[in-house]
Formats: structure tokens, C-alpha cells, sequence
């Protein structure tokens, strides 16, 4: 799938389990708010994936649900996995909780590109403080809370994001040599 975002532009990959809740949430109030400021940079490409490895399975009911009551359209989502390649591509990796962090960290992704989006552009020492709560099997109303979670941590975190897709190169990676 990494085909799928031109190496010219910078990859903001939301990183959950499933990819079926959270993530997409996320990629799609991303998409929603870089909209909202004046259309979405051809730069910014926004994408989410899943550490379980799910593929092709569309976003919950109540993920569909919650974030379509906020102008966010995900029913078309699709899971994917966090693959190598697609974590190698992507310019900056937000976790949505710890063990996703630590999954991308021994996928080699670099600690310049891997932050908890609630922690963004911060690495704290205590992950688990960051953490946004799996919705899955849980009422609507927890599936409003983390829609809540992930609004308020993107609002904050949007100009840091634009700040860096700025100063990124053309998609080049810092690698640290």
C-alpha cells in the first residue's frame, strides 16, 4: 500500500491494533481539519494502520457513527497492517498507545519520527500517561470519549505537524547518519 502516498509528500501514519477504531478516527478527523484550513495540502498525505495485522476490514459501527456526527467520513475505511514499508515511508508515526509505540520502535522506526500523538512532539518517559483508551466492544459513548481524545491532541498538535511537512525535503528521512 505504500504506492499509495507519492514519495513527494509527507506521511502522517496513525498507528492503533486493529485499525478499525481509533486510527481511522484519527486519519479521517486529520484529513477533515487539514480540509477545513483551506483544502488538504498536496504535500500532507494522511494514512492509519494496525500492529494486529487486519486487512481489508472496514471501521466499527460506532467509529463510523461517532465521527460522521462530527463531519468525519470513514465508512469507507479500510484496515491495513503497520508494515515495514509502510512504516519506513512514513515522515512522522503517531501512536495511540504504548504497545503501538513500542511495536514501531522495534520495527526500527527512528525516535525523530515515532511519537503518542497525545504527547506530540514531546517523548515522555512514561508512555502509558499518553495512552487513548481502545473504544472496541465498548457503548457509544466510549467510542465519543476517544473521538474526544483524538480531537483535542490533533488541534494542539496541528501546526507542528504543518511545521514539519514545511521543512521536510521532499519526503527524505532523518536516519541519524
Amino acid at each position: 500500500m505504500t504506492d499509495d502516498y507519492p514519495a513527494e509528500s509527507f506521511l502522517v501514519l496513525f498507528i492503533c491494533t486493529g485499525n478499525t477504531c481509533r486510527s481511522p478516527m484519527a486519519e479521517g478527523l486529520l484529513k477533515k481539519l487539514l480540509a477545513d484550513r483551506g483544502g488538504l495540502p498536496p504535500s500532507i498525505a494522511v494514512a492509519s494502520a494496525g500492529t494486529m495485522g487486519l486487512v481489508g476490514m472496514p471501521a466499527t459501527e460506532f467509529a463510523v457513527e461517532v465521527s460522521a456526527s462530527y463531519g468525519v467520513d470513514i465508512h469507507q475505511h479500510r484496515s491495513q497492517a503497520a508494515t515495514p514499508e509502510l512504516l519506513d515511508r512514513a515522515d512522522l508515526v503517531l501512536a495511540l498507545a504504548a504497545d503501538h509505540h513500542d511495536f514501531c520502535r522495534g520495527m526500527k522506526v527512528p525516535p525523530e519520527r515515532l511519537y503518542m500523538l497525545r504527547a506530540f512532539p514531546s517523548h515522555p518517559n512514561a508512555l502509558s500517561q499518553y495512552v487513548i483508551p481502545d473504544p472496541i466492544g465498548s457503548p457509544r459513548e466510549q467510542y465519543q470519549r476517544t473521538f474526544f481524545l483524538i480531537e483535542e491532541a490533533l488541534r494542539r498538535c496541528l501546526p507542528d505537524i504543518f511545521e514539519r511537512a514545511a521543512t521536510s525535503r521532499g519526503g527524505s528521512k532523518s536516519t541519524g547518519e
